[in-house]
């Protein structure tokens, strides 16, 4: 029977190491699981005292074990010694892999080669294999360098970032510092009860902002230049009204709102205008207007309120008590306003104010508290009040970045309305063809047919050469509108027939997502139809249009057609 080479050059191979090989394989392996049971010993008691000493007291049964150990790879046996009282807490560090000879002294390498003599051949075999693998010889490498590592007093950071893992975290941009401080933002969130779908939700809201054009810093500074004009509103109003309102008795506080004591005001239960209360609106309601108006302040809500106290005539009902003074709040409220208005000279002022200001009676449901309790009479008052509309800033922020969200898939995809597996493109393709279309098998997709791009006026038959462009693209839509529409108005949109148009490829590339101010069809004579289209689409969708966009679509229009 043939010798076959390879079974001659492994029979070779282990004659070779049935000598001191062998014995060389057993010290080896020996020393790399006396090694790891060191380093597991030294992180759990934090020492690296060296003691070469403790594997060479072994009796000869307990080294047997060890060897069993490396021949199944495991480290139970080390755990089983462990229980039985020897102690390897303080394995010895050597300097250089050829300096774990001394490990083992020339007595041990000969019980050694006598043990491995009487070991199966299967088992010697694997062995001899072993100590020739190369992962297996990479792998002591690594763990003489763990152990100078341990030895020199590095932590397990340093460990890491010796390791492979440190350089693919590095090839990947990022740094051992940024995973570690990765790994205690992710600590601290999941102690603060947040969730990690809660830090993606953030992240992407924070990446909407940016793709919108703004930053945190830019909304922050947005809010802070709202504040500081409702702050100089403030001010505007105590220098020009600040001695008329202490005059009455009343005053100006931090956000502007004038209070006027009732009692200065006001004869008790009635609502008809005191002299006094005469004489202070006649000087104060325009200039209070005029500033209102002039400060550039957004501003949602312009009041004259009448509060109450909570009592009423001696043996009132609580309800009687609140009606009561519904109906007085609201009576002193409307003859304030009506009398307010009398006294603004300033035509334009006088206009602006009938658009904004209102009167409202609120009876006694805001009382004022001292201590915890009502009271009562500062409770009743007149207060002149303007609210800045931040509703309204945070809403435009809201839908700034909402409109940054744009997403192709957000208006579905092709539609087949009639369920007859043609969708939108190929019904396009069909219609529009100017010969006979061709069919796939099924019936569900046009194949060929004749279609003329208005856009260059050329001539195209293969359908996969063909793009189906949205004339009012969808994310111009999506800018101006369409990012508060339904899903189903949306969808319906982007199947629009009327909003469709066989283009080439590369002219629907080019043309993007712009408009005609950005760009019009490289055919001349099929600019002032494309415009005209265009704009119809996109007043039948009622898409907001800015001023000034509209201005430069007019002059382009009228520069085409």
């Amino acid at each position: 029977m043939p010798t076959d080479i390879n079974d001659t050059d492994r029979s070779y191979r282990r004659g070779a190491i049935m000598g001191l090989t062998m014995a060389e394989a057993f010290i080896l392996i020996s020393f790399a699981l006396l090694l790891l049971f060191g380093f597991w010993q030294k992180e759990m008691q934090k020492e690296i005292t060296p003691e070469v000493e403790a594997f060479k007291k072994l009796s000869l049964e307990h080294r047997q074990t060890v060897l069993v150990a490396a021949q199944d790879g495991s480290l139970m046996a080390f755990a089983g010694l462990r229980r039985e009282g020897v102690d390897f807490s303080s394995p010895a560090s050597v300097e250089l892999p050829q300096e774990k000879w001394r490990f083992i002294d020339t007595d041990d390498v000969r019980r050694l080669m006598d043990a491995a003599s009487s070991l199966p051949e299967d088992m010697q075999r694997d062995l001899a294999d072993l100590v020739e693998d190369e992962e297996a010889q990479k792998i002591l490498s690594e763990m003489g360098a763990l152990e100078a590592l341990v030895e020199s007093g590095q932590n397990i950071a340093d460990l890491i970032a010796s390791s492979d893992a440190a350089a693919e975290i590095n090839d990947s941009g990022r740094s051992l510092d940024e995973l570690l401080a990765t790994a205690k933002i992710l600590e601290t969130l999941n102690n603060s009860g947040q969730t990690i779908d809660d830090l993606l939700a953030t992240a992407q809201a924070l990446d909407d902002i940016e793709s919108a054009g703004q930053t945190l810093e830019g909304i922050s500074s947005r809010i802070k230049n709202a504040e500081a004009q409702e702050a100089a509103l403030v001010e505007a109003l105590r220098s020009e009204l600040g001695d008329m309102v202490a005059g009455v008795g009343g005053n100006i506080d931090s956000t502007g709102a004038i209070i006027l004591p009732d009692t200065a005001l006001f004869e008790q239960g009635k609502s008809h205008i005191t002299p006094v209360l005469g004489r202070f609106l006649a000087q104060a309601c325009g200039p209070w207007l005029a500033v209102l108006k002039n400060s550039g302040v957004d501003l949602s809500e312009v009041k004259i309120e009448g509060h109450a106290s909570s009592e009423w005539r001696s043996q009132s009902t609580a309800r009687q008590a609140y009606l009561g003074n519904l109906n007085l709040s609201q009576q002193r409220s409307q003859a304030v306003l009506r009398t307010c208005l009398d006294f603004v000279p300033d035509t334009e002022v006088l206009e602006w104010a009938r658009k904004h200001l209102i009167a409202v009676g609120y009876s006694s449901v805001r009382p004022v508290l001292k201590d915890g309790q009502e009271d009562k009479a500062a409770s009743r008052r007149v207060v002149f009040a303007a609210t800045p509309n931040r509703k309204s800033l945070l809403e435009e922020i809201e839908t700034q970045t909402q409109i940054a969200r744009y997403d192709r898939n957000l208006f579905g995809g092709w539609a087949d309305a009639d369920e007859d597996c043609m969708n939108t493109r190929h019904e396009i393709l069909a219609s529009l063809s100017t010969q006979d279309v061709k069919l796939s098998r099924n019936k569900c997709l046009v194949v060929r047919g004749e279609w003329l791009d208005q856009y260059t006026g050329k001539t195209f038959t293969r359908a996969r050469d063909v793009d189906i462009d949205h004339l009012v693209p969808l994310k111009w839509a999506w800018d101006r509108g369409a990012h508060s529409w339904s899903p189903e108005r949306r969808a319906e949109f982007a199947n629009d027939p009327a909003n469709l148009f066989p283009v080439m490829d590369q002219v629907n590339q080019d043309k993007g997502a712009k408009g005609p101010v950005g760009w019009l069809p490289p055919d001349d004579s099929f600019r002032c139809q494309y415009i005209t289209h265009f704009m119809r689409v996109a007043i039948e969708y009622n898409l907001q249009i800015p001023d000034n966009e509209n201005a430069r679509i007019a002059e382009v229009r009228n520069g085409e057609c």
